[in-house]
C-alpha cells in the first residue's frame, strides 16, 4: 500500500488479519543499504505474519520504492514529498496498525532471530514501560560503543536488562499508546538529539524506559544522505541547548551547556561552530509557536536517580 500524505489514507485490513507490530523504516539516499536492512529484517522477523513494514520515504525523487518492501505480506509506503529529517518517523507511526511500533533506521541490521517476540515479552512483563532499548553494536568492531549506552553511566553491565531514562535510536520499540498520547519526535530537530527530547517527554508522563539486551542490532553509520561533519555536530550542539532549556532545571541547564560545549569542542578539535549552534538556539526562542520551558519535576528527577542516573548529563 502506498500512502500519499496529501490524500486520504485507506488502512482497511482483510478480515481475520491481526497486526501486532508495525516496523517503521525511515530512509533517505541509502537505497543499497536499505535493501540490506530490509533483508536482515525479513530474516530475523521469521515466519510470523502479525507484523507490517512501513517504509517512510524522505527522498525527493520520483522513484517508487514499493518494490523494496513487496516481500513483506503487510506493508505500506509513505512518501513525505520532502526531506523532513528525523521527525518524518511520525508519518510512519501515524499510520501504524500494530500496538507495538518498532523504529528501525535504514542503515541498521537486526541480528536477533525472533526479535519481535522478545519485544512482545518485555512489554507484557512490564506494563509501565513505554520504550524498549536494545544492544547496538558498531559494525566495524562489533563492540558496544559508549555513545550506544542508554545511560549516563557508561560502565553499566550491558549483559543485564535495566530501567533507564533515555533511549538511543537505530532500533527501538515503542508502545503505540505513547505516540498517540504524547506525540512523536519534535519537528524542532531535523537531526541530532531527538531521542533525548522524546525521552524526557516520555518519563515526564510517567512511562519507564527499559534496556533489553536480548535484542542486538548492528549500526553501520552509513554516510549516505548526511551533511558534512562540522555542520552535523554544530546542529547537534544547538539541539542540545534547546533540549536543556526545555527540560532541565536552570543551574543544571547552564552547567550542561558549558560542559557539553567544552566536551564537543575538544572531541572535534575545534571543528565546531559554537556561534552557529547559539544562533540555532536563539532562532528557536524567537518562534512564536515554540514549546514552553517545562523543567523536569521532583518525581521525574527521582526516577532518573532511581535508575542510577544523573540529571546534569
Amino acid at each position: 500500500m502506498m500512502v500519499d500524505l496529501t490524500s486520504e489514507r485507506d488502512l482497511t485490513l482483510a478480515a481475520g488479519t491481526t497486526i501486532r507490530f508495525s516496523v517503521v523504516v525511515l530512509t533517505y539516499a541509502r537505497d543499497e543499504m536499505l535493501g540490506r536492512t530490509l533483508e536482515t529484517l525479513a530474516e530475523t522477523a521469521g515466519a510470523r505474519t502479525d507484523y507490517e513494514v512501513i517504509l517512510v520515504d524522505n527522498n525527493v525523487d520520483d522513484v517508487d520504492r514499493t518494490g523494496q518492501i513487496a516481500r513483506f505480506a503487510h506493508h505500506q509506503l509513505v512518501r513525505t514529498g520532502a526531506n523532513k529529517g528525523v521527525s518524518a518517523r511520525n508519518d510512519g507511526m501515524a499510520v501504524a496498525r500494530g500496538e507495538i511500533i518498532v523504529l528501525l533506521d535504514d542503515d541498521v541490521f537486526v541480528k536477533t532471530q525472533g526479535f519481535l517476540g522478545v519485544f512482545a515479552a518485555a512489554f507484557d512483563a512490564h506494563p509501565d514501560v513505554g520504550v524498549l532499548n536494545v544492544r547496538k553494536l558498531d559494525s566495524a568492531t562489533l563492540t558496544l560503543l559508549p555513545e550506544c549506552v542508554p545511560h549516563t553511566d557508561k560502565g553499566m553491565d550491558m549483559d543485564k536488562p535495566f530501567f533507564t531514562f533515555r533511549f538511543i535510536g537505530g532500533l527501538v520499540a515503542v508502545r503505540r499508546t505513547v505516540f498517540e498520547t504524547l506525540g512523536g519526535y519534535s519537528t524542532d530537530f531535523f537531526y541530532g538529539e531527538e531521542e533525548r527530547d522524546w525521552s524526557y517527554r516520555i518519563i515526564k508522563a510517567g512511562w519507564k524506559i527499559y534496556y533489553e539486551p536480548g535484542v542486538t542490532a548492528v549500526e553501520t553509520n552509513h554516510s549516505g544522505g548526511r551533511s558534512p561533519r562540522e555542520r552535523l555536530r554544530t546542529q547537534i550542539l544547538g539541539n542540545r541547548y534547546i533540549i536543556s532549556f526545555l527540560h532541565r532545571p536552570t543551574l543544571v541547564m547552564l552547567y550542561d551547556s558549558i560542559f557539553f560545549t567544552a566536551k564537543m569542542w575538544l572531541h572535534e578539535r575545534g571543528r565546531l561552530d559554537v556561534l552557529g549552534a547559539l544562533r540555532l538556539f536563539t532562532a528557536r526562542l524567537r518562534k512564536p509557536d515554540r514549546r514552553r520551558r517545562a523543567p523536569i519535576d521532583g518525581k521525574t528527577q527521582a526516577y532518573i536517580r532511581a535508575c542510577g542516573g544523573t540529571i546534569w548529563r
